[in-house]
């Protein structure tokens, strides 16, 4: 199955909050990445059994899955516009392993019930649907009602649960220009 590739430049424009930007491989943002993904509690939702302990283990993995590939999208770092501070990632990226486009984003745990999953969201479908990356597809544990409900709001319908191998998943699917009830 061949996979989207995007019609315009990337990252999407800022949102009211938000500012995105590809990871780079500067320290700071080596470090910004480690600690999202050093947090038990960010972990839980994408991957209970993966721990990183140090920047190496970050660069091993980025090195194995890079934040961006051949199609012109990939996952964008969210940084608070008013700081430039690193608050979270979000993007897509083919996997063939799948046959998809897959949709995803993790944010600090101080930014979770801010409504920023769903601005940023709602920022990133709409650079996709000018984009012509469709169609999307999330993959989300079932308890985990927040990120359930934001996907929701943005167009995304149940479709199955996930592959066996991922069978903590449920899989979601949004076409492109779907309406969505976002509003904050």
């Amino acid at each position: 199955m061949p996979f989207p590739t995007a019609r315009i430049p990337d990252p999407p424009p800022p949102s009211a909050r938000l500012r995105f930007r590809r990871w780079t491989r500067c320290d700071a943002d080596r470090l910004a990445y480690f600690r999202l993904m050093a947090d038990p509690a960010v972990m839980t939702f994408i991957d209970p059994t993966r721990r990183f302990a140090s920047v190496p283990d970050i660069d091993a993995f980025l090195a194995n899955d890079p934040p961006f590939d051949d199609h012109g999208y990939g996952f964008w770092l969210v940084e608070w516009r008013d700081t430039g501070e690193a608050i979270g990632t979000i993007g897509m990226k083919a996997k063939p392993h799948y046959g998809w486009t897959e949709f995803g984003y993790l944010f600090k745990r101080a930014f979770w019930g801010q409504g920023v999953a769903t601005e940023a969201v709602a920022a990133v479908l709409q650079w996709a649907d000018a984009a012509g990356v469709s169609p999307l597809y999330a993959r989300v544990l079932p308890d985990h009602t927040p990120s359930v409900r934001v996907l929701q709001r943005a167009g995304f319908e149940f479709v199955r649960v996930g592959p066996p191998e991922d069978d903590f998943d449920h899989v979601y699917i949004r076409q492109a220009n779907q309406s969505n009830t976002f509003s904050g």
